[in-house]
């Protein structure tokens, strides 16, 4: 997996998992913690900063679902900055 992919993958994980913790519907969180501990480590390990994160989702090409669920819960303006850059 390429950094990309990773920090495509990472961001809109959080982002429903997020949005499922808003709508009381993580029941077991067990296994949803141990995939984003296991995504946070790889961010982790091969160095990727916050900023560099923030960049590659500002030019993901997001389906309009996953943006707007990044946007509300990971990167907020993420859809504002890309209507403002089209």
């Amino acid at each position: 997996m390429t950094d990309s992919e990773l920090i495509i993958n990472h961001a809109i994980f959080h982002a429903y998992f997020c949005h499922l913790i808003d709508l009381n519907q993580v029941d077991s969180a067990k296994d949803l913690c141990d995939i984003s501990s296991k995504l946070e480590n790889e961010i982790i390990k091969r160095n990727i900063s916050f900023s560099q994160m923030e960049e590659c989702i500002k030019k993901a090409d997001l389906e309009p679902q996953d943006s707007i669920m990044v946007d509300k819960y990971i990167f907020t303006d993420l859809i504002d900055s890309k209507i403002g850059n089209s």
